[in-house]
């Protein structure tokens, strides 16, 4: 069969409990007005049969009775609340009920199961089964023929009126069906057999009406979300983050979260449930218990921590985006970086002449990544005490930890200085008197970039672009890049401010946190760097992706504990590539 989010499902009929008395209801519908009758069921040859009574007094039962006399072949589909699963690898084939079964993708055994209800259904989920209906009706002295008869004119009246309403509903609008009237015919064909109900009609054909209407952006309107999406949405209006949602999943979907009526978390719990097709079990620690082994509550927990870990992520401060080339790792072996300015100019070919050769050997540097990661749970007691606020700061933290940690590696490869990057030798170290930063050392920082030539004395063109500083000098910087003028002693000389906006400003605290980085760090020294293309630094990315990963990936099964449990990682590194890119000064006064 296949069923909903389950997939492909086959029943193991040897261990279904099938005791007691079964439901019979109209497609699963468990409401009272759904019952259709009841019954027994037994196992026989692979096979279940179910032997009852239409015992039912509503419109269902009639409807399937008047069908079946019509010549209405109707199916049959079982309501199984699993009580033991497993999952069946793809082209593995297993011998149940009598039958050998295989599925390409795989597909889901139930090996133990409760038998809670059968179904008469238009199509069921397995094309093979069937329901025969025969006639039983006897008349006793204390049923009147008469009221017999009045009750076969009311049904008579009751699918005169329904047939009625369906041709008033699949009437042409004024322009036409159009293209859609073959849709529209069978629908109405649906309708009449009774495999659809009448309200159902109306709302199919009111959505094709929308949908064959022009829109201002040719993109048509969803109409529908997924269980989990709406579980989701739910989440995260429940925990105050409705504009996060409607960013993320739209307001089609926080519409659906929110007709969900979740006011606790035991109610998304039961709403979970249901998707899956879970009985409510009875008590709040039970119910959280078996909401929690459900496919759709964990999945939508962490999508939502994915998507509140990621806000996080994002909003926390990145100043090394700025000057640093964002590269992709295809593995966790060293990868090797060219530096952009090795290649110097291109060579005049003359006429049938070869083109010359260019070494790269010297002009590389390597880099590698590495994985970072915690585990992020949200406990029952949580769930049982509403405390989705819990949930919604971890992830929030563990977004904002995940960048920090990101951001420190990056300044502790900058402040480590590995080799020599910044150093005489490579023209991109200002040290000495009066180099703490002013606009005549910044004026000199840029001259030291933009004079940057390879081996063969060729210009590089590299153009400055950010200047990075502490917290101590970004007074300092905003007067030098943004006054409009600077006051000048000498007579005769420009009072205008030629560095204004030459380069933008990034402060990091990082710079002077000498509690983490020793005597690396300092709140004098300063950098300037091109733009991130010319790749002074390098930061990389597993596969390219550059936000963490979140994982769900089981139950905690402590006794004293029940949570579900999410694996946070992400996978990076860092590395200094071009020095001729970067610019450091020491700041001494």
């Amino acid at each position: 069969m296949s069923v909903g989010r389950w997939g492909p499902v086959a029943i193991d009929l040897d261990g279904l409990d099938a005791s007691g008395q079964v439901a019979l209801l109209a497609d699963h519908d468990s409401r009272v007005s759904g019952v259709v009758g009841h019954g027994d069921a037994y196992i026989r040859d692979g096979k279940l049969i179910v032997e009852g009574v239409l015992s039912g007094a509503g419109d269902s039962a009639k409807q399937i009775v008047e069908m079946t006399r019509g010549g209405f072949q109707f199916q049959a589909s079982v309501g199984v609340v699993p009580v033991e699963h497993e999952r069946i690898q793809p082209g593995k084939t297993i011998e149940i009920n009598g039958r050998s079964l295989s599925a390409a993708s795989g597909f889901t055994l139930v090996r133990k199961g409760t038998l809670r209800e059968v179904s008469i259904t238009p199509l069921g989920a397995d094309a093979s089964t069937s329901v025969a209906i025969a006639a039983s009706r006897k008349i006793t002295k204390e049923m009147n023929m008469e009221v017999h008869e009045v009750n076969e004119q009311t049904i008579r009246a009751d699918e005169r009126e329904r047939l009625t309403q369906i041709e008033n509903i699949c009437r042409s609008p004024g322009s036409g069906w159009g293209t859609n009237q073959q849709k529209v015919n069978e629908l109405k064909a649906s309708a009449i057999s009774g495999q659809i109900e009448v309200a159902d009609l109306s709302a199919q054909l009111l959505n094709l009406l929308r949908e064959s209407r022009p829109t201002m952006s040719g993109v048509r309107r969803q109409t529908s979300v997924g269980g989990v999406t709406m579980l989701e949405a739910a989440l995260l209006n429940r925990m105050g983050l409705a504009e996060l949602g409607e960013k993320s999943l739209g307001a089609l979907a926080m519409e659906h979260g929110d007709d969900l009526r979740a006011t606790h978390a035991l109610d998304l719990c039961r709403a979970a449930l249901r998707l899956d097709g879970v009985d409510e079990p009875h008590g709040r620690e039970e119910m959280v218990k078996a909401a929690m082994s459900t496919y759709s509550l964990p999945v939508a927990l962490g999508n939502v921590a994915n998507k509140v870990l990621l806000d996080s992520y994002n909003e926390a401060p990145s100043t090394w985006r700025a000057f640093s080339s964002i590269r992709s790792a295809s593995d966790f072996k060293d990868q090797t970086a060219i530096r952009p300015s090795f290649t110097g100019g291109l060579h005049q070919v003359a006429p049938g002449g070869e083109l010359k050769h260019s070494s790269v050997s010297e002009w590389t540097a390597n880099y590698k990544i590495d994985t970072f990661g915690k585990v992020l749970s949200i406990d029952r007691r949580d769930l049982v005490n509403d405390d989705l606020s819990v949930f919604d700061q971890t992830a929030r933290a563990f977004g904002q930890a995940a960048m920090r940690r990101l951001n420190d590696l990056v300044f502790e490869v900058l402040l480590a200085n590995t080799g020599g990057f910044f150093s005489a030798g490579n023209g991109n170290l200002i040290e000495g008197v009066n180099t703490a930063l002013s606009i005549d050392s910044l004026g000199q920082a840029i001259t030291a970039m933009l004079t940057q030539r390879d081996s063969e004395g060729n210009d590089l063109d590299l153009r400055p672009r950010t200047l990075l500083v502490a917290p101590e000098l970004q007074t300092t910087a905003k007067a030098i890049l943004e006054s409009e003028f600077i006051q000048q002693i000498a007579e005769k000389q420009p009072t205008g401010n030629s560095l204004r906006r030459a380069v933008s400003i990034e402060v990091e605290p990082r710079l002077n946190n000498a509690a983490k980085y020793g005597a690396a760090a300092s709140n004098k020294h300063w950098y300037l760097f091109s733009a991130p293309s010319n790749a002074a630094m390098v930061v990389a990315f597993l596969q390219g992706k550059q936000s963490p990963t979140v994982e769900f990936f089981g139950l905690d099964q402590d006794v004293n504990r029940l949570a579900a449990s999410w694996r946070v990682y992400h996978d990076f590194g860092a590395a200094l590539i071009d020095p001729r890119a970067a610019v450091r000064s020491k700041g001494e006064a």
